[in-house]
């Protein structure tokens, strides 16, 4: 049975947020067709050169994960060739420009795309943010960092579905053998009969990178030792590979601090906020004029991205109390007071250290 859509898309970029992809976008589209049941399969590198061809000569549409690593990768470029040879079938009186039957997905962010391939389209919608995240970020981060109940991946989604099913309307010509338009590679006919080739080694796996994390916390007068806990925690979680950022290394030379924090809070896969009476006040614009201006502006990135993720937010912001206060240090704003909270103390990092790790590097489960 052909293919409903097959998914194009190299291993660099995360088989199992692709696959996942993959699943959601054919409920998806059955969904828009009453409740059909889609036959979805992907082309990576589980499968043979022929294997993958093969499926890209008879699927009504060609869904592209689109990153740098894809433009790169020889065997998704052969899936686009096959395609392309396909859309070279169409009569001409009634091909369109940009055929429905290829759907160019965000996947990452790509700056320029090589020769020959266009950029994946913005998707727009009524809002004229309603898309952002899909658009400047990409789908795999939304995907990761906010999880696929998020208002953002399930908006594109729909969209991406809607793609897929006209795509499918388009009804390109399907290739075959006997048609001559899937050759064999070129290096096949130089092979000797019974005679077995070296496999090529496999590459070696990409390097696992650490999680990302921020540390942002509040100095003041009236909470002695509170930095040096901090700096402890710091520690505690680079001894457990977990990548750490604070001020404190920042501050070794000189800074432009608003840049600083810029710097690095967008990039951070986890904020860990560490709670303390200072640290609460500044969350509630309740400080002093002039004082604690960093934390501040911390702060009030966190309640950004709060109001922005509201069902969401809590997998990415991270809330840390230490032994020295309690409940009243943290924060405190909407939807907040039920919110996960762990508690470690600076020198041992008893009793919710592990669990915290735990999480640092399994990072949000996509829900099932």
């Amino acid at each position: 049975m052909a293919s409903y859509f097959v998914t194009s898309f190299t291993a660099a970029d995360h088989r199992g947020y692709a696959a996942r992809f993959q699943d959601d976008l054919a409920v998806e589209v059955g969904r828009l067709l009453g409740g059909r049941k889609i036959v979805a399969r992907a082309c990576d590198d589980t499968l043979t050169a022929e294997e993958r061809r093969a499926l890209v000569a008879e699927a009504g549409v060609l869904v592209v994960l689109c990153s740098p690593a894809y433009y790169q990768d020889e065997e998704c470029g052969r899936d686009w060739a096959v395609f392309q040879r396909r859309l070279g079938h169409v009569p001409e009186q009634g091909r369109p420009h940009d055929n429905p039957a290829r759907v160019l997905v965000r996947w990452r962010p790509v700056r320029i795309p090589p020769p020959g391939r266009p950029w994946a389209p913005r998707l727009d919608g009524d809002r004229l943010d309603a898309y952002d995240d899909y658009n400047e970020s990409g789908l795999y981060t939304v995907v990761r960092k906010q999880g696929r109940q998020s208002t953002a991946y399930r908006r594109a989604l729909r969209a991406l579905a809607a793609q897929v099913r006209e795509g499918h309307r388009a009804a390109v010509p399907v290739l075959s053998p006997g048609d001559g338009l899937l050759p064999e590679p070129a290096s096949a006919s130089a092979t000797v009969p019974g005679q077995r080739t070296a496999e090529p080694p496999e590459p070696p796996p990409e390097p696992v990178r650490p999680p990302r994390v921020f540390l942002s916390y509040a100095h003041a007068d009236d909470q002695p030792g509170h930095d040096d806990d901090v700096r402890s925690l710091a520690a505690l979680l680079r001894q457990q590979d977990i990548d750490v950022r604070t001020d404190a290394e920042a501050s070794e030379e000189p800074q432009i601090w608003l840049r600083w924090m810029d710097g690095e809070l967008e990039p951070a896969d986890f904020i860990i906020g560490v709670a303390s009476p200072a640290y609460r006040r500044r969350l509630r614009q309740e400080e002093e004029p002039g004082v604690g201006l960093g934390a501040t502006w911390e702060a009030s990135y966190i309640l950004d991205y709060v109001y922005q993720h509201p069902a969401t937010w809590q997998k990415r912001i991270l809330w840390v109390l230490f032994p020295s206060y309690g409940p009243e240090a943290l924060p405190g704003f909407p939807g907040s007071a039920s919110a996960t909270h762990w508690h470690i103390a600076p020198e041992t990092g008893a009793p919710d250290l592990d669990a915290l790790v735990r999480y640092l590097r399994r990072g949000p489960r996509p829900p099932s």
